[in-house]
């Protein structure tokens, strides 16, 4: 049964909190959905400040977290 997985994204001084989700069958599914959402916005993200380290968050339905990936370019 598909849960539902959050993605959030932060810096150390700003916090982006997804709202939506993703569903995904399982934790390791989840994770490997972050990664590609990781190679979609690293460049934008280290673009404008590239000395910033911002981190993706990755949080199961009742808000635990269950991975938390770096984002580089």
């Amino acid at each position: 049964m598909a849960e539902r997985f959050y993605f959030d994204i932060e810096n150390g001084e700003a916090s982006i909190r997804d709202e939506e989700g993703v569903e995904a069958a399982s934790v390791e599914q989840a994770l490997d959905e972050a990664r590609s959402v990781i190679r979609e916005m690293a460049a934008e993200l280290t673009a404008a400040n590239p000395d910033e380290t911002w981190t993706l968050i990755v949080r199961d339905a009742s808000g635990s977290l269950v991975g938390r990936l770096p984002i580089r370019p």
